[in-house]
């Protein structure tokens, strides 16, 4: 039979299960693990955590509660959190909100003294989030390069002619790869990221080689990952296109998982050996954990008044997020009236415009909701321009930095200095970006639209999404971009005079099609 004490806990542990449980589903965290390639591990790492805790629960043991009143400003601040992400709708705000509201009930459950003993878990739970925009892109980005290099440095040890330019791999004739956002390393850097710190949680080792063996996994799935697509290079230039897609490119990035794994354990079992205070793999690894603590420090201390208090507001905040999200998250953006970019004018001033459609592929990728790209001429001189509109900005979709888009197609960002742009509600601070290829130089101008508010910076226009959401609800925005390309012998000045002439005409009709 349950003593009341042991009824009491099963209630509380029953009700945090159900009301994390709705929060998670709330917040998106379930679909992303169940649907999400990068980030499909996440429910079974989820399982072994609880097993993991479950196991060692005689070692979480916390003889007297210190600093548990850390619990009330860390519950405050995930309820803030959860509630700005469903009034904005901005999902990965709320899903930044569950794991904050978990270190709550931590705090408030056994103080700083539990919470040390479940850092590790709680570093974990924090990586099976995705990172926020635009920190996930432009990591991305840069694992894409890091992979086609290393990939076109695996295709030629193998005798393959090859020419990389950004994240394109041209092996002749009709023969081209383009390292995609899925085979950039991310799709295995944090699952085995995850076993890694897991393997460093049940691991009775010194502090050092625990950081070793998780530092470990990045450069292990990057190169793996790399081998992996010099290696698809190589097969699709003997046997087809086959190779890249369906199941077989499935099948072949499991295996490389797997080996990624037992390369894993192969660094484990070295630094094992070459550490004199450690035996064998069974002597580091226990599930269970070893409690060493006195008889004493082994009996059951029943919390006092002022802890439970403290424990009980914890539940008390996840409730007002779980039954408050309901409501929040149904509010329907108000209507913007506007006009859309596919009647965007191609005859500005002097200058004349010749419209064209991106690939299905770009236009996938870039998420947005409307969206014109084309080129202007005058005096044999061309300006690209590319606006896009997003109708919300909730999900993720938001606009992508030339910096990060360009770089692939083998450019390289010279500087980015400030360049002033005269608008109809004033002058504002918008990106000129100098950028080169071989002996090809282009300027680029370019700055994130939200209503009224023009952002340089594209960090600052999404903390400042988070605002307008609040204030006047709603999330639509758009990306104005201007490229030109200099001519042989050709003065950036003139270049600059050159996009300066049609931004002032674009701006002219701009909040037509992106509204303030």
């Amino acid at each position: 039979m349950l003593d009341a004490f042991s009824k009491k806990q099963l209630v509380l542990g029953s009700a945090l299960a159900v009301l994390f449980l709705g929060l998670m589903y709330q917040s998106g965290l379930l679909m992303l693990w169940m649907m999400d390639e990068q980030y499909g591990h996440g429910l079974l790492v989820l399982f072994t955590l609880a097993f993991l805790i479950y196991e060692r629960r005689e070692s979480l043991t916390v003889v007297k509660v210190k600093h548990a009143w850390l619990g009330v400003p860390i519950s405050l601040l995930a309820l803030a959190f959860f509630v700005v992400g469903d009034v904005s709708g901005i999902s990965v705000v709320s899903k930044y909100a569950v794991w904050l509201f978990a270190i709550a009930v931590i705090l408030s459950g056994g103080g700083l003294s539990l919470f040390n003993k479940l850092l590790i878990p709680v570093f974990i739970l924090f990586i099976l989030i995705p990172l926020p925009e635009p920190i996930g892109p432009s990591l991305t980005a840069q694992l894409q390069l890091i992979s086609s290099k290393l990939g076109v440095w695996v295709i030629r040890s193998f005798g393959g002619i090859v020419y990389l330019e950004g994240n394109v791999i041209d092996m002749g004739g009709k023969v081209k790869l383009l390292v995609a956002e899925a085979c950039a390393g991310l799709r295995y850097l944090f699952p085995l990221m995850s076993v890694g710190a897991i393997i460093v949680y049940v691991m009775r080792a010194p502090l050092w080689m625990r950081w070793v063996i998780f530092l470990a996994t990045i450069p292990i799935t990057i190169f793996l990952n790399s081998f992996r697509i010099g290696m698809t290079g190589l097969l699709v230039d003997k046997w087809g296109n086959e190779h890249t897609e369906g199941f077989l490119h499935f099948f072949e990035g499991w295996i490389v998982f797997i080996f990624a794994l037992m390369v894993l354990i192969f660094v484990i079992w070295v630094l094992i050996k070459l550490t004199p205070s450690t035996k064998s793999m069974g002597d580091v690894f226990s599930v269970s954990a070893i409690a060493k603590q006195s008889k004493a420090t082994e009996e059951r201390v029943d919390p006092n008044e002022q802890s439970m208090l403290i424990f009980n507001f914890a539940i008390l905040s996840i409730a007002l997020a779980f039954f408050s999200s309901y409501s929040l998250s149904s509010r329907d953006e108000p209507e913007i009236k506007r006009v859309s970019l596919e009647s965007f004018p191609l005859a500005i001033a002097d200058w004349v415009g010749y419209e064209s459609r991106l690939d299905d592929e770009v236009v996938a990728v870039a998420g947005a909701s409307d969206y014109f790209h084309a080129n202007f001429l005058r005096d044999k001189k061309q300006v690209n321009v590319y606006l896009t509109y997003y109708a919300d900005q909730k999900g993720g979709q938001v606009p992508h930095s030339p910096e990060v888009c360009l770089p692939g197609d083998g450019w390289r960002v010279v500087s980015n200095k400030p360049v002033p742009i005269k608008g109809l509600d004033g002058t504002f601070e918008a990106n000129r970006l100098l950028i080169k290829k071989g002996k090809r130089t282009i300027i680029a101008y370019y700055w994130v639209k939200q209503g009224s508010n023009n952002y340089r910076d594209k960090f600052i226009a999404r903390l400042d999404l988070v605002r307008i959401a609040v204030e006047d609800n709603r999330t639509d925005g758009g990306l104005v971009r201007f490229v030109t390309e200099l001519s042989d012998g050709e003065s950036e000045d003139a270049a600059d005079e050159r996009l300066m002439s049609l931004v002032e005409g674009v701006m002219n009709n701009l909040n037509n099609y992106i509204p303030n």
